[in-house]
């Protein structure tokens, strides 16, 4: 039986200090496309860091989904794998939507851009809690399939979508 049905969500940071090939085409990709969708907030050259946008215009926000296009093919290379989120036995878990924001940016300093991914799973079955870690199944059409650990961590979040009540009758 199922406690509830639940989304887990992960933030992955993106910045200089890349360390994978994903890392670094989610890094110089989204960068490349900073620097060319926001010329229209820069002012003619006089607004050069994200924030500086934001504050003159609000229309800035629209950027963070403009980057999102820029990562698309790379995120789907992933195969809906969350790179930073496993079971205990190594295995990736699978994503639903993986959505890119700015954290800052400077058009004239490409170490001062930094960008996060927030990635949030599929549809899970929350099975059981035993101390720290997760017994989890993915919600396949409604069946309960293979069940697998998750640890709890200070980075992880849990969405919880809805509770599985016993129904008594006397």
């Amino acid at each position: 039986m199922a406690l509830a049905y639940i989304n887990l969500s992960a933030k992955q940071y993106f910045n200089f200090m890349c360390k994978t090939d994903f890392e670094r085409r989610i890094f110089h990709d989204s960068y490349k496309e900073f620097q060319k969708k926001s010329k229209i907030y820069s002012q003619n050259n006089t607004l050069h860091t994200f924030s500086q946008m934001l504050q003159e215009n609000e229309k800035a926000n629209s950027l963070h989904q403009k980057l999102n296009y820029s990562v698309l093919n790379t995120l789907i290379a992933q195969e809906n794998k969350i790179p930073i989120l496993s079971d205990l036995d190594g295995k990736s878990i699978l994503f639903d939507l993986a959505e890119l924001n700015i954290y800052a940016s400077d058009l004239l300093n490409k170490a001062g851009h930094v960008v996060y991914i927030t990635y949030t799973s599929t549809k899970l079955v929350l099975h059981e809690i035993v101390g720290d870690l997760l017994i989890l199944s993915y919600d396949i059409k409604g069946n309960f399939n293979e069940t697998f650990m998750v640890k709890m961590t200070d980075e992880l979040i849990v969405n919880y979508e809805q509770i599985e009540e016993s129904v008594y009758n006397n």
